[in-house]
């Protein structure tokens, strides 16, 4: 079975699929595999990315000086334009002869839940042939039940209203987002009961319907979930307790994340503060962007 990624989706390798040193190095400069982890609950973990190509959705952001902001990795979501297909068997055998001192794999897109078969061979294969920890980054709309037997950390960046391109936004952007994706962004961004049953998959309730009588309310040891929010204005504060935290169960302060908006050191520089403020006044997490902090806005790190 074939999954879409993008250009160079599996990143930062060394050697291809049958072990054989490749002719550049990286594009992290190393001689050797791997990255870490920038964000969220195992932020500074080396590890290997899988990133997907397409996205269900058109994130587009406006800043307070009028700059439109869209997705940090738009080749993965507007402008899914160089894709790779890759057999399943391929990937897996790539990150075997990348991995000698990293068991952690991070699948991110775009968004990786559109191509459900392939992602579910794909996160069953890692784990049962390499047994290694897998971290899924999603958008929170589409659940795929079986994920939640292969996944130990759901990353869930379920999307705010400011993310959504509007029409005065759009007519500020160079390529416009087409009318069906500023209508289905707006309609489905935010799904609580997807969200819920990612959540309950991590508690000891039987499975993320909580069918398991009696059961007594704990965390699994072996799973964990975390909400990301991307912060772009102090408002979005009000949004994410209403429209998010106050539908939700088992939702603790150290599983939420403010993330600044940003796809580049400039523009971090600009966001970062106030968001480390609005975490440290309720409660919740930080999250830096250590990639963008080490490599800047490169792709591939």
């Amino acid at each position: 079975m074939k999954i879409t990624l993008v250009k160079n989706g599996v990143f930062p390798i060394t050697k291809d699929r049958f072990g054989l040193l490749l002719e550049e190095k990286p594009n992290t400069g190393f001689d050797f595999p791997g990255t870490i982890q920038g964000e969220g609950k195992l932020a500074g973990t080396p590890a290997i990315f899988i990133r997907t190509s397409g996205c269900n959705l058109r994130c587009t952001w406006e800043t307070d000086s009028g700059e439109i902001i869209i997705c940090d990795t738009p080749y993965s979501s507007h402008y899914p334009e160089e894709n790779e297909e890759w057999e399943i068997e391929d990937i897996v055998s790539t990150i075997r002869f990348n991995t000698e001192k990293i068991d952690h794999i991070v699948i991110s897109g775009g968004e990786p839940t559109i191509q459900p078969m392939p992602l579910l061979q794909l996160v069953r294969q890692i784990k049962q042939k390499l047994g290694y920890h897998i971290t899924l980054e999603t958008n929170g709309i589409i659940l795929i039940p079986e994920l939640t037997y292969w996944v130990d950390l759901f990353s869930i960046s379920p999307k705010l209203s400011t993310s959504e391109p509007t029409p005065p936004k759009n007519k500020k952007m160079i390529s416009p987002v087409d009318k069906e994706h500023i209508r289905d962004h707006k309609k489905f961004r935010r799904n609580i009961d997807t969200l819920q049953k990612y959540i309950n998959a991590c508690m000891d309730m039987g499975s993320y319907y909580a069918d398991k009588p009696d059961a007594v309310l704990s965390r699994l040891s072996s799973k964990d979930f975390q909400l990301k929010f991307v912060i772009s204005q102090e408002s979005d504060i009000s949004e994410i307790r209403n429209d998010f935290l106050n539908h939700l169960n088992f939702v603790e302060p150290a599983d939420i994340f403010l993330m600044p908006l940003g796809g580049n050191r400039d523009l971090l520089n600009t966001t970062s503060l106030m968001t480390a403020k609005l975490a440290i006044k309720n409660g919740w997490r930080f999250t830096p962007r250590l990639q963008i902090d080490l490599f800047n806005d490169l792709p591939g790190v």
